[in-house]
């Protein structure tokens, strides 16, 4: 399908999906998803590389928990502390070994009320995903800030369309 066919698509899907808060249907021009699709290809990977490279890092930092909580903890401690474990005094390595425990037995212990982040900044996140105002001023900057122009020479746009037929619309 061609990119427009697509959004139009796209935008009767997303219609049919009703809002349980206002028990109406979920309108999105199908300008709004052109307005995406249009973008070139290396914004687009660029979002799914950094998505990728975050899934690895949640993956990798779980294992090491899962391995090492002690040595897990005590690392998240020290970047907190913004310290290294070759600049700690022997005072500080004990200490750091002593709280490192007592963070894993809390969360044994807590189980899901545990939290290695500070209750402030959980709170915080909560209270920013929730903010509808909020997110849709992010999303309009984002969106504003995916305007691209696009130069092509004229050696470019003379070349003759491969043999294949149609071109694929979704190439830049």
């Amino acid at each position: 399908m061609k990119i427009k066919e697509v959004c139009e698509n796209i935008s009767r899907m997303t219609y049919a999906y009703i809002n349980p808060d206002t028990k109406q249907p979920t309108v999105v021009p199908s300008k709004h998803y052109k307005d995406i699709l249009d973008q070139p290809v290396e914004v687009l990977v660029n979002d799914q590389v950094k998505k990728q490279f975050l899934n690895i890092m949640f993956k990798q930092m779980k294992t090491l928990k899962e391995e090492e909580p002690i040595l897990f903890n005590e690392t998240l401690l020290l970047m907190d502390l913004n310290k290294t474990p070759d600049s700690l005094e022997l005072n500080e390595e004990a200490a750091l070994k002593i709280t490192a425990t007592e963070l894993v037995e809390s969360e044994k212990t807590q189980k899901k009320k545990f939290h290695l982040v500070d209750n402030a900044y959980l709170d915080s996140y909560e209270a920013t995903k929730n903010d509808s105002e909020l997110m849709a001023h992010i999303f309009k900057e984002q969106q504003n800030d995916r305007v691209y122009s696009v130069e092509l020479d004229e050696m470019e746009m003379e070349k003759p369309k491969s043999k294949g037929g149609k071109k694929n619309d979704l190439q830049h």
